[in-house]
């Protein structure tokens, strides 16, 4: 929504110079006509990105149903984790049966070169893209935070919280493997090879409510 700030003063300016019996329409849109110039009206999308995301959502996905986004993924822990990188989201929160949307969507992508990539759960490696390099287990725990929020779809992390901190990291021969413990029986695994690679991600979170 367009906050127009001088609004209220242009409205007092042309009180001050209009005659009595004037009318308030005629008031309303000198004011308007006033403002015209100076407040054009701007196109819905400035990203490009976005822009791009929306429309490869409508090609891939027709009919896809959505209770946020299309939008920027915004989350402190990832950008530092991605360093440079846009993503953008849709989130479909968990729902009874039959669900409010025929085909609900929740995903996660990125833009190279105009091209639309997405997060792929099938495909680990997909989160590695841009991903920032390990050589220690505390990067490991970033990496695997970022990992896991991305995976989440929920840049708000309303459901659990990804702290780097609360990701309990073991090296081994082959990498690094970070594990977080919501207790209750759920967890979540975020697993590198020793280049900083995503190799392999998995857990039992419950979905975003």
């Amino acid at each position: 929504m367009r906050v127009m700030r001088g609004f209220p003063f242009v409205v007092v300016d042309q009180l001050r110079s209009t005659r009595p019996g004037a009318s308030w329409l005629a008031l309303l849109v000198a004011a308007f006509g006033v403002l015209a110039p100076a407040a054009p009206v701007q196109p819905h999308d400035q990203d490009p990105g976005l822009a791009a995301f929306r429309t490869w959502l409508s090609q891939s996905r027709p009919g896809y149903g959505c209770d946020e986004g299309p939008a920027r993924f915004r989350n402190k822990t990832v950008e530092a984790a991605y360093p440079g990188q846009r993503f953008y989201y849709v989130l479909a929160y968990a729902r009874g049966i039959p669900p409010p949307f025929r085909y609900p969507t929740s995903l996660v992508a990125t833009i190279e070169d105009g091209r639309v990539i997405p997060f792929l759960p099938s495909s680990a490696a997909s989160y590695g893209r841009g991903l920032m390099r390990i050589t220690s287990a505390k990067d490991a725990q970033l990496a695997a935070a970022a990992v896991s929020i991305v995976a989440s779809c929920d840049p708000g992390e309303r459901r659990w919280k990804y702290g780097p901190e609360r990701f309990k990291v073991k090296k081994k021969s082959k990498g690094w493997l970070a594990t977080y413990s919501y207790g209750y029986n759920y967890s979540s695994w975020v697993r590198f090879d020793r280049k900083g690679a995503v190799v392999e991600l998995g857990g039992s979170a419950p979905p975003v409510p």
